[in-house]
């Protein structure tokens, strides 16, 4: 179930079990790239500012089927965030 908030919707907002951080979970389809980087970091920046205590942090993470370079490299720069690849097994047994 999304989150809404004021600048969108979070795909997944979750919180530890001890309430001690959050966690922006971004969901794509298929190939992930570096401006999901920036979306990731509005919504960590909006949970910071609307939901968390003095003491709570914000982390992300991006599920992907794929990323490219370019999410790569900006992750290098963003340790707060990381990356999640799925995958997909689906078969009919008839």
């Amino acid at each position: 179930q999304q989150f809404w908030t004021t600048i969108g919707p979070i795909d997944i907002l979750v919180i530890n079990r001890d309430k001690s951080d959050f966690l922006v979970l971004e969901l794509k389809r298929d190939r992930a790239s570096d401006v999901v980087v920036g979306q990731t970091l509005r919504y960590m920046g909006w949970v910071k500012e609307h939901l968390c205590s003095a003491k709570q942090e914000v982390k992300g993470c991006i599920i992907a089927h794929a990323e490219d370079e370019k999410l790569q490299y900006a992750l290098k720069q963003v340790p707060s965030i990381r990356f999640m690849k799925y995958e997909v097994d689906f078969r009919l047994v008839g």
